[in-house]
């Protein structure tokens, strides 16, 4: 298991508060450039998220944080009145709810070690690991692993199924709180930690399905192919997505290639009772074809069982817990 993709991640709430804090009474900055402060302009809406969860005003001055078109934006300590009078007090001209020359009071200068740039590498780095080849030996089980959110509280559920009787045979539902924010294509730093402990319950037959993409994913290295990389386990991506490529014909088909860059990555599958495909791929240590038996194999609704049972496993245990 390569654990240091799973250890020593960076804490963005606090991360994210250093950099506001940096923000000098008569300026202001922005969502956005806050966002590429972190290392990643995607990180935007987490940046908003931070701020209306900001219990410290004083030294964190979330008020200075306004949106990339001017517009001052919500403010949880009174609504955009309150937040207006406060930037009007510190020298900022706003006119319609919008600051007026915000280029002449707007602040980026921010001293950063761009955490999420370092992250992304760290990504990168995985990637030389992925190996797209047969999955050798027995397919003796196929598992699925799905997470459910209150909040950063997470329950995430694994379900195996055998492959030969296409029965569950067992289920595995874990609780815990999430450390890492949810950020667009780091999804796997939020996630994997999580479902760690339930990796230990795969034996060396089973080949791991999970929502989301393997390699038919722009950097050609979702989710599913950063799971089995740090884990070393087959696995199989099922997304209900298209992010890229290219679905080829014939519409009648249950299983449509799809080619990126002339290159096959995956298939779009469909049921016999729903014509809205899932587009499956190879995550790690399985080939595209595999991937697409495995998932057809176990195809009796919309989404494969082992991640439609192991969604409702999380879901149930999300919605139940008092």
């Amino acid at each position: 298991m390569r654990s240091e993709s799973l250890e020593c991640l960076p804490d963005l709430w606090k991360a994210t508060y250093d950099l506001v804090a940096q923000v000098p009474k008569g300026r202001v900055t922005t969502y956005g450039e806050v966002a590429k402060a972190l290392g990643d302009i995607v990180a935007s809406r987490f940046v908003g998220l931070a701020m209306s969860k900001n219990d410290d005003i004083v030294r964190v001055p979330c008020r200075r944080v306004v949106q990339t078109d001017g517009y001052v934006g919500g403010y949880t300590g009174g609504g955009p009145p309150k937040k207006i009078k406060l930037l009007k007090d510190e020298g900022i001209q706003i006119l319609h709810e919008k600051v007026v020359n915000l280029e002449d009071v707007l602040f980026k200068d921010f001293k950063t070690a761009s955490p999420l740039k370092r992250l992304r590498k760290r990504q990168m780095s995985l990637k030389n690991h992925l190996k797209l080849n047969e999955f050798q030996g027995r397919v003796g089980r196929v598992a699925g692993i799905d997470v459910a959110y209150t909040g950063e509280h997470a329950y995430a559920a694994l379900v195996t199924f055998d492959y030969a009787t296409r029965e569950e045979v067992d289920r595995i539902v874990i609780e815990g709180d999430a450390k890492f924010p949810y950020i667009p294509t780091y999804l796997a730093f939020r996630e994997i930690p999580i479902i760690r402990p339930l990796m230990k319950h795969l034996d060396s037959s089973t080949v791991l399905m999970f929502d989301g993409n393997g390699i038919l994913h722009p950097e050609g290295f979702g989710i599913t192919s950063q799971i089995g990389v740090v884990f070393d386990v087959p696995t199989v991506g099922v997304a209900k997505k298209l992010l890229c490529g290219t679905v080829s014909a014939p519409r009648s088909s249950r299983a449509r290639e799809i080619v990126v860059d002339g290159q096959k990555v995956g298939y779009a599958i469909v049921g016999d009772a729903n014509r809205n495909p899932v587009y499956v791929s190879p995550g790690h240590m399985v080939s595209s074809e595999q991937a697409r038996d495995i998932s057809m194999r176990f195809l009796k609704h919309r989404v494969p069982e082992p991640t439609r049972v192991a969604h409702l496993a999380a879901e149930d245990a999300r919605t139940n817990h008092k």
